[in-house]
């Protein structure tokens, strides 16, 4: 904020203009002023008789060029027409307001009348301004709701104070700037607010709201600046969906998150008490270890140890000769390969979603993933695996039998 006092001065044979920058206010009001002013209007910034002057003038000044005055009272002429304008009536700044009462909500309609059309809904402690009163309804503007609410449901101007959630109402500039004033008449600007600047709220002063100023009170203009109660205003059917939806996508977010972290907890937890030397040999995060030992307890969850490890190494061959995919996600996934295990669009089944999300059942499974992506190998470099029972064994070049699986 910037506090402008403009005086022509005779400055090395030339007038300037300053502006005063300042912490507090350096008005100059004299007491007959303040005699006329202040019966009328119980709180005005508080005036100075005389302050001292000490003006030098530099070559070598910034944009901005500060300076002291020396003005005595007697200079400053106060017309009846300064005086004027002081019969403002000033109002509770919570005059003309309705906050909501309702345990949960109250519905906005668009006419006053139960059977008309539902706009939206005031949440308790929503605040809104009063646009019509009649003997049972209200008319209200809230944000981008405007309709009828039953009057039962609002408390009104002093009472809506009471029942605020809110510790500061604010004054909070919308111009690109705004004059203040020392009474709410327009006609003595002291200070310039900037667009965004927020000023502690008192009252309502017909077309000025006053805002405290330092330890001062001063008046801008309500076409100037936009009142935050600091409160939530009410919500059209429209914004009420989309905060649903919005508040639906959060939620399930959040339980995929919990879940995700769950089960992140659980592979490692299930990855330490494995008893392997786990040095892996090629990438995988642990999310592959855990869907290549789900992959193990799928296709030899009954087999020995040795028939585990066997499966593992099939697919991390699958994954050297990059015939298949380049990753233990993309052979297990890849069409066709792995009976029930794919969607077919290189996602898991949901039969195997269910694997995935409860675990392979014996520790083995893990032991037989990690032992393998650390070096372990039963079976060279077979890409291949059949039941015993089906297997062509006249058709392989060669292969090699463990438990009920011919690997080729």
């Amino acid at each position: 904020m910037t506090y402008v006092t403009n005086e022509s001065r005779r400055c090395g044979g030339r007038d300037s203009s300053m502006k005063l920058r300042s912490s507090k206010v350096a008005m100059c009001l004299g007491t007959a002023m303040v005699a006329v002013l202040m019966p009328v209007v119980p709180s005005v910034v508080s005036a100075k008789p005389t302050y001292e002057q000490q003006k030098e003038c530099t070559q070598a000044q910034s944009d901005v060029r500060e300076a002291s005055y020396t003005v005595n009272v007697t200079d400053l002429v106060v017309s009846d027409t300064v005086a004027s304008g002081y019969q403002a009536e000033v109002k509770d700044i919570y005059a003309g307001m309705a906050v909501a009462i309702a345990e949960d909500y109250c519905e906005v309609y668009e006419n006053p009348d139960m059977e008309s059309q539902v706009l939206g809904r005031m949440y308790q402690n929503n605040i809104g301004t009063v646009v019509e009163v009649n003997d049972e309804w209200t008319k209200i503007s809230s944000g981008e709701l405007a309709g009828y609410v039953n009057s039962a449901n609002l408390c009104f101007d002093e009472e809506a104070r009471a029942v605020s959630t809110s510790d500061e109402v604010k004054a909070v500039v919308t111009a690109d700037t705004a004059d203040i004033y020392i009474a709410p008449n327009g006609l003595i600007s002291y200070a310039t607010a900037e667009n965004g600047e927020e000023f502690t709220a008192l009252s309502k002063c017909g077309e000025y709201i006053s805002v405290a100023v330092d330890s001062d009170v001063a008046y801008i203009n309500t076409e100037h600046v936009a009142i935050d109660y600091g409160m939530e205003l009410g919500m059209t059917n429209e914004e009420i969906e989309a905060k649903e939806e919005e508040e639906r996508i959060a939620a399930e977010e959040a339980q995929r998150i919990a879940e995700e972290e769950a089960r992140q907890s659980r592979i490692q937890a299930a990855m330490t008490n494995i008893e392997v030397t786990y040095n892996p040999t090629m990438t995988a995060s642990d999310d592959e270890v855990w869907l290549l030992a789900c992959v193990i307890d799928w296709e030899s969850g009954w087999e020995s140890y040795e028939g585990k490890l066997a499966v593992a190494n099939v697919v991390l061959n699958r994954v050297r000769s990059s015939q298949y995919g380049n990753s233990i996600t993309d052979v297990i996934y890849a069409r066709n390969q792995f009976s029930g295990v794919s969607d077919g669009n290189g996602g898991p089944s949901s039969t195997f979603q269910a694997r995935l999300s409860a675990g392979p059942r014996s520790s083995d499974c893990l032991k037989a993933a990690m032992a393998a992506l650390s070096g372990e190998n039963n079976i060279g470099n077979y890409t291949y695996f059949r039941a015993l029972q089906v297997a062509n064994l006249g058709a392989y070049s060669s292969y090699t039998i463990i438990g009920n699986h011919c690997f080729y």
